[in-house]
């Protein structure tokens, strides 16, 4: 499959249940983080939002919390009770841009090195450390 995003996303797995608050417009909805780039995030929610509801989101996770975003809703689907929906991230803070970039390069670097048969990738100087669920992580 041909991959669009030009910013590689790092999911969010470890920490899956935490909900965050998004707002669009008078509406504040609940939403699970599935995957998370400085340019976009993937989200599953209760309530459907249409292709083009500008939204606000925070993300307060340990080691990942930010500085309210603003966004575009690009796609939403049904699956199941649930919607997944795909926001177009317009602002964020640059720090915070940064931080997430680093996290998808280091993320993506100990894919890599699992791929190559490593045993022992991940260790606590990894910005995504705290996030990773991993068999391979240095505990």
């Amino acid at each position: 499959m041909l991959e669009k995003r030009k910013i590689k996303r790092i999911p969010i797995i470890e920490k899956f249940g935490e909900l965050i608050e998004m707002k669009s417009g008078n509406k504040t909805l609940p939403g699970v983080i599935l995957d998370l780039s400085s340019e976009g995030v993937s989200l599953l929610t209760l309530t459907g939002l249409p292709v083009g509801a500008e939204v606000s989101l925070t993300i307060n996770l340990p080691d990942l919390k930010t500085a309210p975003m603003m966004g575009k809703v690009v796609w939403s689907e049904k699956k199941g009770e649930l919607f997944r929906t795909g926001i177009l991230i317009s602002h964020i803070d640059s720090l915070d841009a940064k931080r997430i970039n680093r996290m998808a390069i280091d993320y993506t670097d100990c894919e890599n090195k699992i791929a190559l048969g490593a045993t022992d990738v991940c260790g606590s100087k990894c910005s995504y450390f705290t996030l990773c669920d991993k068999p391979q992580k240095i505990r």
